[in-house]
């Protein structure tokens, strides 16, 4: 599954299930399981019905406690717990199904309070990384950092590694952007002290790799040497997504227009990356460099416009 398809089932899955949490104000734990982590999984391409891969109750510590949810690989080996929480329940502490994951030596746990979702990597460090939190409404957007979870890599060992490198380039992106004064090094040291403690191996590595390449491309038009038209910097540009704006009604299917302010608008019959030109110009960008993806193609798809 690529990006744009999951983009598509994120899209569709974050609308039921945000009526969900919208319709169901004391939603239980059961409900969330039934109404919202079900057709989580299904729009990854999981069948929650079919044990032989995704394992409900799934018994650790000799049967003494179960977890959630255990995705199991090709071989019928859990590679990942997922842990459904109350509506009210936080994502940022992994918990006892940490200490569960690295007994059964499952790399990966997903926590879910239904609204919130957070991945940790369960690795040889004394303790486990979180590698990203996401809203639901921030799932489509970023659905280019979720393909490795996809039931088409089944948690294999590549599958894992590109779980674990996306996740890593989209903290160290969201970084950069936040605070392009940090040095390499320095970069490097945060990464290993808030993303990865323990674990700077080299997965860890290609991802700060590849998102520091990714930010200076980004960047690079934006300093003084390239000879930028309005001397912009990527972390002066706003934010937008694309509930940000609405078809033109005067323009031609394809077009559409800022919702806070008519002069910005965007052609999506043009390629992408003549759209992100047309954003940049307009003082706009993506979330992070790899979330365009998914908004280029959720606005086309919007319009009709089908792949580029």
């Amino acid at each position: 599954m690529e990006a744009p398809d999951l983009n598509r089932r994120l899209v569709d899955f974050g609308q039921v299930a945000g009526e969900v949490l919208r319709d169901v104000p004391n939603v239980t734990e059961q409900q969330i399981r039934h109404w919202i982590v079900n057709p989580f999984l299904t729009s990854l391409g999981w069948d929650p019905h079919d044990k032989r891969e995704v394992y409900l109750d799934y018994a650790v510590q000799e049967g003494k406690e179960t977890v959630d949810y255990a995705l199991l690989n090709a071989e019928g080996a859990p590679k990942l717990f997922l842990d459904v929480r109350e509506r009210s329940a936080g994502v940022s502490e992994i918990g006892p199904v940490g200490e569960h994951a690295k007994a059964s030596g499952v790399p990966l746990v997903l926590l879910t309070n239904g609204a919130s979702f957070s991945l940790w990597y369960v690795g040889s460090g004394a303790s486990p990384s979180q590698l990203f939190v996401l809203a639901l409404e921030q799932l489509p957007v970023h659905a280019e950092n979720l393909v490795g979870l996809t039931a088409d890599f089944r948690l294999s060992e590549s599958g894992v590694h590109e779980i674990r490198r996306t996740a890593l380039r989209l903290a160290v992106l969201q970084m950069l952007e936040e605070n392009s004064e940090k040095t390499f090094d320095a970069l490097v040291t945060w990464v290993q002290s808030q993303v990865a403690p323990g674990e700077l191996d080299q997965t860890t590595e290609e991802a700060i790799r590849d998102a520091t390449m990714l930010w200076l491309t980004e960047e690079h038009t934006g300093l003084p040497g390239f000879g930028a038209p309005d001397g912009k910097r990527l972390h002066d540009l706003r934010v937008t997504t694309p509930k940000d704006w609405e078809s033109f009604p005067r323009g031609p299917p394809g077009t559409f227009r800022y919702k806070y302010d008519n002069s910005k608008t965007l052609d999506l019959r043009q390629s992408a990356k003549e759209v992100r030109e047309q954003l940049r110009v307009q003082g706009l960008k993506t979330p992070t460099a790899t979330s365009f993806g998914g908004f280029y193609h959720a606005l086309r798809a919007r319009a009709n416009l089908g792949r580029e």
